[in-house]
């Protein structure tokens, strides 16, 4: 009798043993790989030193940025990832030590001018021809054509009007050959009412298929000597051929 009450306590404490072991073993895991590598992501986070801020306008450097695990629960949309996302980019907002970065506070896609760049609407007068998929944050080559050439052929006799006319529905007969400026940044894009062109009222998000209104003015973010000099070529009468690379 009393072995088989020996035996029973033995396995009562093999079992119980074998349940705080189980139990134990599955906190570890749980904190130490399910908590930090399933429910989290790696996010990039500011460092500021003695509680100060770093100020709107700021140009990130890699010292002010580190890497960290923070719960997916906690998270923001538009999550920055990797620190090369956002160096040497320009902060939208103050930010303070530890924020989580995410596109909206920091100028992901460059739209913001630095000291010597500007934002330089596009009249509608001034544009030979432009995308009409063209959407905020696209970047556009700009070619000068010459908009003189319609106004010249109305004061010429019929003979020469007629062989003005061949050069004028020949739309790439005189474009300039050469690029004016390249790879620039669209900030914009507007309708006539001043309302920005998107794919749908949810967003650009249907891959330009359909869109909110038709473009009509751009805002392209230029160097001030760039939008100086297009000025006075616009000045000349010159028109814009606005053409979507990226």
């Amino acid at each position: 009798m009393a072995l088989q009450r020996g035996q029973l306590l033995k396995r009562n404490y093999f079992f119980a043993s074998l349940i705080l072991i189980t139990g134990v073993g599955g906190l570890l895991g749980y904190d130490l790989y399910f908590k930090p590598y399933v429910l989290s992501r790696t996010v990039v986070k500011i460092k500021v030193e003695g509680g100060e801020l770093l100020p709107k306008n700021y140009e990130l450097k890699a010292s002010d940025l580190y890497l960290d695990s923070v719960q997916t629960k906690d998270i923001p949309s538009g999550v920055i990832t990797e620190i090369a996302q956002v160096e040497h980019k320009i902060t939208n907002v103050n930010l303070t030590n530890g924020s989580i970065l995410t596109a909206s506070l920091v100028d992901v896609s460059d739209l913001e001018p630095l000291k010597d760049e500007g934002i330089f609407p596009i009249p509608k007068e001034a544009i030979y021809a432009i995308n009409g998929s063209l959407r905020s944050r696209d970047k556009v080559d700009i070619y000068l054509v010459d908009g003189d050439r319609e106004r010249r052929s109305e004061s010429l006799s019929p003979n020469k009007k007629e062989e003005e006319e061949l050069i004028v529905q020949s739309p790439i007969s005189e474009p300039a050959k050469e690029v004016f400026i390249s790879g620039v940044t669209v900030n914009y894009v507007r309708t006539e009412d001043n309302n920005d062109v998107l794919d749908s009222e949810k967003g650009n998000n249907n891959n330009r298929f359909t869109s909110t209104g038709k473009v009509a003015t751009p805002e392209l973010k230029l160097k001030k000597s760039d939008g100086q000099q297009l000025g006075q070529f616009l000045e000349q009468g010159k028109k814009l051929w606005i053409v979507r690379v990226e």
